[in-house]
């Protein structure tokens, strides 16, 4: 796909220059044009056609290391702070970072909210586009 970016970059310095120096309504670097653009647009074609068989297609999540990610993340903490406020809430990220313990445990441990509501707000629901 490198290579493939660096010959359509190289096409489109020659779509430039062909019509800068395209002299009034003659010009006579249409074909040049025309070329460097069919060109580009094959080759980004079929390179997306490769790319998408030989590196996309069949590529799967694996959920329960996304779902810790997501749960591990100080960035969730973002979601309690109307429920628990913003200081809370910068405490209780400042505390997931020093101490590598997730935001729903330190929030359960100082008594901000109850565990029914922190799973409601922390629910991967909340926390993707999904919904």
């Amino acid at each position: 796909m490198n290579q493939i970016t660096f010959k359509v970059r190289g096409n489109d310095v020659t779509v430039g220059l062909g019509a800068e120096a395209g002299q009034l309504q003659l010009n006579a670097m249409e074909p040049v044009i025309a070329q460097a653009c069919v060109e580009s647009l094959r080759l980004l074609t079929s390179g997306c056609e490769v790319l998408r068989t030989r590196c996309v297609d069949g590529i799967t999540a694996n959920q329960d290391v996304c779902e810790r990610y997501v749960h591990n993340s100080i960035s969730v903490v973002t979601i309690l702070n109307d429920y628990i406020g913003h200081r809370a809430g910068d405490e209780v990220g400042r505390e997931a970072v020093k101490t590598g313990r997730s935001v729903r445990d330190i929030v359960l441990e100082r008594g901000l909210l109850d565990e029914e509501t922190v799973d409601r707000l922390l629910a991967l629901d909340n926390l993707t586009c999904s919904r």
